[in-house]
């Protein structure tokens, strides 16, 4: 007997479990389902940010294009903004054979903002020139 919730194992006379509260299962519990983390992964870092909006489109990319990543949050490494709140910098880790892919992909979600950059310096207009 195990409970199909928590997976421990009972003897026999027992019907329900004492900590999830419900019917016991007749047999043994299925194995556990192996880690989703290897640590013999050779991980590498294609994103280092403080910003949760790029974090989030980044992990989105990511998943869309399946593939596998972690982040590593830095909690000693605290910086405090200019708006007053404590951003936390992280950095996404993918294994490295996929490390080309999840960088075209990163990469391209940046570009606006390099491109924005750019220009701001160089394509942009001073009013004073039309008058």
């Amino acid at each position: 007997m195990y409970c199909p919730q928590c997976l421990a194992e009972y003897r026999g006379g027992f019907t329900e479990c004492s900590d999830c509260h419900v019917p016991l299962s007749a047999g043994t519990p299925p194995e556990a389902p192996a880690s989703l983390f290897d640590p013999t992964l050779d991980l590498v870092v294609v994103l280092e940010t403080n910003d949760s909006v790029q974090l989030a489109m980044a992990k989105g990319l990511l998943e869309n294009a399946g593939i596998p990543f972690f982040i590593l949050g830095q909690i000693a490494t605290l910086v405090q903004d200019v708006d007053g709140f404590l951003h936390k910098w992280e950095r996404v880790q993918v294994p490295r054979d996929r490390e080309a892919e999840a960088r075209g992909l990163l990469e391209a979600m940046l570009q606006p903002e390099a491109s924005a950059q750019a220009a701001g310096g160089d394509g942009a207009e001073d009013p004073g020139e039309n008058a």
